[in-house]
């Protein structure tokens, strides 16, 4: 795949067990949806270029834990 632009400006989507656990990483990918899918798949969060926990497993499957349960 070949993107025209800032390579900054690329929004990419980690799912990991947590930010901290890399081995964890199930894939990267660049469709939201498509990294909710696979972090539904393994029980995993997704986390956005800046660290943040943007999707979190627990919170959707468990109720609201907590604004930084990720």
């Amino acid at each position: 795949m070949r993107f025209l632009g800032n390579s900054n400006d690329l929004e990419l989507y980690r799912v990991r067990k947590s930010w901290s656990n890399i081995a964890s990483q199930k894939g990267v990918f660049f469709i939201f949806e498509n990294a909710v899918k696979t972090a539904r798949k393994f029980g995993c969060n997704v986390y956005d270029n800046k660290k943040n926990c943007v999707w979190n497993y627990k919170e959707e499957n468990y109720g609201k834990i907590s604004k930084y349960s990720c």
